[in-house]
């Protein structure tokens, strides 16, 4: 295999979160090795046109002279980013976030079309289940991360924000404690709108958790189980928490297990959860020793840093 080049990010006029978590691996990616880069395919009226059958076409025809591509994606509509260039190279290798069930097909089909040698995804039930099944390509597991020199934290005195649920929120929970939480003066902050960031910019996000005690951090499956398909997988979110020192209230994600060996996470209490936010936060201080432990862990073990190394002894062993 020789030496890969990275497809960056395109600058998007509208932010979304996942845009971060990309641009932050791949910076990420650049600070440890001086990769060539390539821009972002960008032409949305061609993407419509390159769906797999039509991009596998044209693989067979054009001549591979050109060294492999690594590129990351949320989702398998963004698999055709690394346009034009996986045309002309093979043993191509994708890093791909949402792997989840109801896209094995599709994921089998861009694999074939756009010369994937090499897949990762960040869910470990995933990587088994398209290992077993994907003839042509090796499908390694790479969970999430984080670059912690984004991130900050405040002195636990000054946190003023009491919980915070970013992301989707689980409208079971939220139901149960958004009134009390009120009533006794708690500040909780929580999607407003389906669909609508808690954080205008990505700078108020990380003052925002940095602000934070208590982070809600749910798994897929027990958010929107129709996507999930069943898999618990770690997100972002729990260890975005960790390094800005908040204490993680939720559920651990199954594959938690192979990659702490303690439990970072407070089991969350569905049957009395407003007393059980309101007895933590009367006893924060209880709970400091296992904010630092995690954060200790995160960024000793799971930055972004890590996961490319990870990634590199991984290509090395299959070539």
């Amino acid at each position: 295999m020789g030496e890969i080049r990275i497809i960056r990010l395109r600058n998007h006029t509208v932010r979304h979160v996942s845009f971060d978590l990309v641009n932050e691996f791949e910076e990420s990616i650049l600070e440890l090795e001086n990769l060539d880069t390539l821009p972002e395919f960008n032409n949305r009226y061609l993407k419509k046109i390159f769906r797999p059958g039509v991009v596998y076409f044209f693989n067979l025809i054009i001549p591979k002279v050109s060294s492999p591509v690594f590129y990351i994606s949320m989702g398998v509509s963004e698999a055709n980013r690394s346009l034009p260039y996986s045309f002309f190279s093979k043993n191509n290798i994708l890093f791909l976030f949402d792997a989840w069930p109801k896209y094995y097909h599709l994921i089998k089909q861009i694999i074939k079309a756009y010369n994937i040698s090499a897949l990762f995804v960040t869910s470990r039930e995933s990587a088994a289940r398209l290992k077993a099944s994907i003839e042509n390509a090796d499908v390694f597991w790479c969970p999430e991360a984080c670059n912690p020199g984004e991130y900050k934290y405040f002195d636990y005195k000054l946190k003023d924000i009491d919980v915070l649920q970013f992301g989707r929120r689980h409208e079971l929970w939220h139901n149960m404690v958004c009134d009390s939480f009120k009533q006794n003066g708690i500040n909780y902050l929580f999607e407003k709108i389906k669909g609508q960031i808690v954080f205008k910019d990505r700078n108020d996000f990380i003052f925002g958790l940095a602000r934070t005690k208590i982070s809600i951090c749910l798994p897929m499956n027990i958010t929107n189980n129709a996507i999930s398909g069943g898999i618990s997988t770690m997100t972002n979110r729990y260890l975005q928490s960790m390094v800005s020192k908040c204490l993680i209230v939720g559920v651990k994600p199954e594959e938690m297990r192979y990659i702490f060996d303690y439990d970072p996470v407070i089991q969350i209490d569905f049957n009395n959860p407003v007393d059980q936010i309101l007895n933590i936060l009367k006893n924060f201080n209880d709970y400091i020793p296992l904010i630092e432990r995690n954060y200790q862990e995160c960024i000793t073990k799971h930055t972004w840093q890590k996961r490319w190394h990870l990634i590199r002894e991984a290509l090395k062993d299959n070539q």
